[in-house]
């Protein structure tokens, strides 16, 4: 018996685990968190300022990408892509049955 309450317990604790990085990387990529990060690291060196600065002078067209390092880095891997499928998959069924729920008891109300 000590065994199979160690096991449950075991299990419970990895069960909760999994759900727990499964919430978090859901409310990470739900929430734009990664794709702010990123945004701000678009960022104009001195170097780049000089060339700006050379162009304007010398009175050449200016293209504001010329100048735009961008540093983009893919923060996706698997898990977070199964994650994010799964999320939207019980978004929608949950989305779908509450939308029925009201439903019926509209139907009440409106009787």
């Amino acid at each position: 018996m000590d065994k199979k309450k160690k096991r449950n317990k075991v299990a419970r604790y990895t069960f909760f685990f999994l759900f727990l990085c499964f919430i978090v990387s859901y409310a990470i990529c739900e929430s734009g968190y990664y794709e702010y990060e990123l945004a701000n690291k678009k960022i104009l060196t001195e170097e780049q300022i000089k060339k700006f600065e050379e162009d304007v002078a010398n009175g050449k067209d200016i293209d504001i990408e010329e100048y735009i390092i961008e540093t983009h880095t893919d923060y996706t891997n698997k898990f977070t892509d199964a994650t994010t499928k799964v999320a939207t998959s019980i978004n929608k069924y949950l989305k779908e049955g509450i939308e029925s729920i009201f439903g019926l008891v509209s139907n009440f109300v409106e009787e």
